[in-house]
């Protein structure tokens, strides 16, 4: 689309700026009959070209949302850009305002009015607080209809949450709440809301460094935070320098893990002196008195290293393997012991929601094996913890690049292992999009159905699925507040 050999731009992420509704989907094979719902999805999706091409970021193109609405086995697909009142001035300019704030860039000359920072709702998606929110760490979430995918503007969860709302979020499997958190600079804002929206919980503390805080896990009773030499550096940006930044000497070479009981709110740290950054969690859970969390973990930089400020990484060298990991947290002794899951590198985590929090003994992500420079994922993975094994499958024909998996489990059943995966894979012959369903108990290449979507999803990064009772729920809510 634009001449640059910058990654982010080109393949499976190259920008797709049409908004797009269409009905009965072609299908190849059946959809399961009890998935009655949406799968929604957002991603980074720049409308206009970037200012500087060689120092844009995945995670600063403007978020798009792509829902594939299922329902008595067919499928119908709706996609809209989140109308955030940066994107609003950037499309009365018709171009690009603001720079980067991972590699840095030029300072842009902001318009009078005009936000300080660009909102890019790009990075999550979930109905939750009886509406569908779309999530950027660095600001608050938007609202948008799940529906039509009209944007309502932003929430701050009844004026409980007033600046940032991390882009991850857990439910908890036993009251439904979403557990969640905000930071700014090394403070940390813990939050827990009903389903509806209402904070019943919320806690502040201090880390050692301003990390990069994108995503955690929780356990029955803890919530637990990495703190790592990944650091977010928002004073940076105006300055037209690197706000993501490798510096092991902020965090004395080492890694720090931080635990907060999720009811007394006493935070316990444990140390590691070796520095490396986890990446996105598959779950956390408490045997005796160890807590054990599982994420990918990444040994080298995350982030332009701070020697470098001036040369920020090239989207080529941005990102090194991540290999599925597992830590050992001793609350009466505060050791710390760690090793490797599997050598398969892989992203993008899932298990079955039903386990969050709770030991688990399957494990689901993206394998990234480089097997073609183009692309980032190129295989889904499933874990089986207790056997020890890994299965990798890959796409059948031109099919490459898939997206997170989502597990969705099976109706009426209590059985961790039985539920679907959903996830979208770029088809390199057509440049277009199919969302592939699969069994996760006869887990093999050939999906249970083949959705051919309208349109390219651009490689992005989280999404959920909904049942329909949700969507309607939240329908009812949006009908009623606009009467109001």
């Amino acid at each position: 689309m634009w001449a640059t050999d910058n990654k982010f731009l080109n393949g499976p992420f190259t920008p797709w700026h049409e908004e797009t509704e269409a009905f009965d989907l072609e299908i190849i094979g059946q959809i399961p009959d009890d998935l009655d719902g949406a799968l929604f999805r957002t991603g980074s999706n720049p409308r206009f070209k970037p200012r500087n091409t060689d120092r844009y970021h995945w995670f600063e193109g403007d978020g798009m949302v792509y829902a594939v609405y299922l329902r008595d086995g067919k499928a119908a697909y709706r996609n809209k850009y989140v109308m955030t009142d940066a994107l609003k001035i950037e499309m009365d300019a018709g171009e690009a305002i603001y720079s980067g704030f991972v590699n840095g860039g030029t300072a842009p000359a902001l318009p009078e009015g005009a936000p300080p920072m660009k909102n890019v709702p790009n990075t999550n998606v979930g109905v939750l607080a009886d509406r569908l929110l779309v999530f950027f760490e660095g600001g608050l979430p938007h609202q948008m209809n799940p529906e039509t995918l009209s944007t309502h503007g932003t929430y701050d969860f009844n004026g409980e949450v007033p600046y940032t709302c991390t882009a991850h979020y857990k439910l908890d499997p036993d009251t439904g709440n979403m557990l969640f958190y905000a930071y700014q600079g090394n403070h940390v804002t813990w939050y827990e809301a009903d389903s509806h929206g209402k904070i019943v919980d919320t806690f502040a503390f201090d880390t050692r460094a301003p990390s990069m805080f994108h995503d955690f896990a929780v356990s029955k009773n803890y919530a637990i935070f990495f703190v790592t030499p990944s650091l977010f550096l928002g004073p940076n940006i105006p300055q037209g320098k690197p706000g993501v930044v490798w510096d092991p000497s902020a965090t004395d070479g080492g890694v720090e893990i931080v635990a907060m009981h999720r009811t007394t709110h006493k935070v316990t740290t444990f140390r590691m002196e070796e520095a490396f950054f986890a990446t996105h969690f598959f779950n956390a859970y408490e045997k005796g008195s160890k807590i054990i969390v599982e994420a990918p973990r990444m040994a080298n930089h995350f982030g332009t290293p701070v020697e470098r400020l001036g040369t920020p990484l090239h989207s080529h060298e941005w990102f090194d393997d991540a290999i599925p990991w597992r830590w050992e947290l001793d609350t009466s002794t505060g050791a710390v012991t760690n090793q490797p899951i599997s050598h398969i590198a892989g992203e993008f985590p899932q298990i079955n929601p039903k386990k969050t929090g709770l030991e688990h003994s399957f494990g689901y992500f993206v394998t990234t094996r480089g097997v073609a420079a183009d692309t980032m994922s190129d295989g889904l993975a499933k874990a089986d913890l207790k056997r020890e094994t890994v299965t990798v499958i890959e796409g059948l024909n031109d099919l490459t690049n898939p997206s997170e998996p989502i597990f969705v489990p099976r109706e009426g059943s209590e059985d961790e292992e039985a539920g679907y995966l959903l996830s979208i894979w770029w088809n390199r012959a057509t440049k277009l999009s199919e969302l592939c369903i699969y069994s996760t108990e006869d887990f093999t290449r050939t999906p249970l159905a083949r959705i051919k979507l309208p349109g390219r999803v651009p490689f992005g990064f989280h999404g959920s699925w909904s049942g329909r009772d949700r969507i309607e729920e939240s329908l009812q809510v949006l009908a009623a507040e606009s009467k109001n």
